[in-house]
């Protein structure tokens, strides 16, 4: 009897540890598109046609597909402001319709003007925009700045901006996820808060979803004190934070990738990108130097992972680029569901075919196994 109980435990816990083997994403080489010059762009549907926000320069852009991003219309300018570079690029549709697209104001260096999340909305699907907002203020020094700002809906309307923050850390190099929230479309928002900080270390690149499922909200944020270099976390709530936050071995913060795809710690696998693939899956991405020539980030590549509908046990590695060079890199990439069938991996790529620097898009199919 103890050896059969043994051997339905040891199951269970093997089932567990297992990545999700029911999805796998194949990418297919011929759809691979160098798009424009650009970094850190995203893809968003706006009502029946994409959207791609990125920066080329200074300047925060937007573009338009009605095509599934098989093309684009011409860039249009959303904001740009003298000794600053907007980049780091995020849009969310709100409920109501309204679009808010935020950014990361990095000052020019010798300026001292401070670090900033920013933000602007359209009322007309983004045919013309807003004056551009300070949301948060950081510091003027490099090491005390603000960064990469990213939004999410919840149900009761709630708009919240996740961000990575070393503003209130100027005597040590920590880092935290704080957020801000609004009520009222964008008009008002509330002090920042900190939601995920583990002391001494630097917690970085939110990138939040909502499980309706279960009520959750699961952020993944790259994380440098769980297993040596920054590694993916999940940081979850069901309390839309009420219960205070995510500290270094609360059990709200789990290493995201499964015990069959964990990282060795000298691995870099940063800027973690987390996504819902429909009700029953959802879909991480990292760049990360996994079988890379180096260990440094500028030799990372783009690795996507499929997780449960809990926001666990990531598994299944897919490569969206596999013949990158050695020297070339793809980084601050993300990926978007075009349709039920398809996904799209958007990358700032340099070093790869043609000379063609900048943001790169490849189509993925979603293999449901049976």
């Amino acid at each position: 009897m103890k050896k059969i109980i043994l051997f339905f435990a040891i199951n269970i816990l093997l089932l567990q540890c297992c990545p999700v083997k029911d999805i796998k994403i194949h990418w297919h080489e011929e759809t691979q598109q160098f798009v424009t010059p650009g970094v850190y762009a995203r893809i968003k549907k706006v009502q029946q046609r994409h959207a791609l926000v990125y920066n080329a320069g200074s300047a925060a852009l937007i573009r338009f597909s009605e095509d599934k991003c098989e093309s684009w219309g011409s860039p249009m300018k959303v904001a740009e402001e003298d000794g600053y570079t907007f980049t780091n690029c995020e849009l969310l549709e709100l409920a109501s319709g309204k679009l808010l697209y935020m950014w990361n104001a990095r000052p020019h260096s010798g300026t001292g003007l401070p670090y900033k999340i920013m933000f602007a909305t359209s009322d007309d699907s983004g045919s013309s925009w807003s004056s551009a907002r300070d949301l948060y203020i950081a510091d003027s020094n490099f090491k005390n700045g603000c960064w990469e700002p990213i939004a999410l809906q919840l149900p009761d309307g709630e708009i919240q901006i996740y961000f990575a923050n070393e503003a209130p850390y100027t005597d040590s190099n920590e880092q935290e996820i704080s957020i801000m929230r609004s009520f009222d479309e964008c008009h008002t928002w509330r002090e920042a808060e900190n939601v995920s900080f583990r002391k001494g270390f630097r917690d970085g690149m939110p990138s939040p979803i909502y499980l309706p499922h279960n009520r959750e909200i699961a952020v993944a944020i790259e994380d440098n004190g769980i297993r040596g270099r920054f590694k993916p976390v999940i940081v979850r709530t069901s309390s839309n934070w009420a219960d205070g936050c995510v500290s270094a071995n609360d059990s709200r913060r789990e290493e995201a990738l499964c015990d069959s795809c964990s990282l060795p710690e000298n691995i870099y696998a940063g800027a973690p990108y987390l996504i819902n693939l429909g009700e029953s899956h959802t879909l991480l991405s990292i760049q990360s130097t996994e079988g890379r020539k180096g260990e440094n980030e500028r030799y990372a590549n783009m690795q996507v992972y499929v997780g449960d509908k809990d926001a666990r046990n990531f598994g299944s590695r897919s490569t969206p680029l596999p013949d990158l060079p050695e020297n070339a890199q793809a980084l601050w990439n993300s990926i978007t569901m075009l349709d039920e069938n398809t996904i799209i991996a958007i990358m700032s790529v340099h070093g790869y075919k043609k000379n063609q620097n900048g943001i790169w898009t490849v189509k993925g199919k979603i293999e449901r196994v049976k």
